[in-house]
């Protein structure tokens, strides 16, 4: 008897769940969206349709960057550093970053929505780890996919 109102409710949520989906699908587009990526000496563009994440566009190109969440902002790993565009840093990257760097624009790839041009910066996966220790945000209990080439 007091299910059915439980029940009631979470479909309606269910409901509008989908509807905001597909609104944001349908009515919210960027247009075409160019990302600059500095990596070691090279720079590299790609032009895409904004409104997806960073570390999607990087990895759809094969730009390799480490993740080893799968882009659920769990992990901290795809720190790369933000030059032009991607917006505030949000709530969920907070905690993975320090002091200097959120000063120094870093930001994690799979929370940064492309709405507008972006050049980044990925850093060197050494440099990462080496930050990552000096500002005691390296877990050890986290796991990491390293791919060696």
């Amino acid at each position: 008897m007091t299910l059915i109102p439980l029940l009631i409710m979470n479909v309606i949520l269910l409901v509008i769940t989908i509807i905001l989906a597909v609104a944001d699908r349908v009515l919210v587009t960027y247009g075409e969206c160019k990302i600059t990526i500095h990596q070691e000496n090279e720079k590299k563009e790609l032009i895409v349709d904004g409104g997806n994440t960073l570390l999607s566009y990087l990895s759809a190109n094969n730009i390799k960057i480490s993740s080893s969440c799968g882009g659920k902002a769990s992990c901290g790993y795809c720190k790369i550093r933000v030059l032009k565009g991607g917006g505030p840093i949000l709530p969920t990257e907070e905690i993975f970053m320090s002091r200097e760097e959120k000063l120094n624009n870093m930001r994690l790839a799979c929370q940064v929505k492309v709405r507008e041009d972006v050049d980044i910066y990925i850093p060197d996966f050494i440099e990462t780890v080496m930050s990552m220790v000096k500002n005691k945000t390296f877990k050890t209990n986290r796991r990491w996919r390293v791919t060696i080439e």
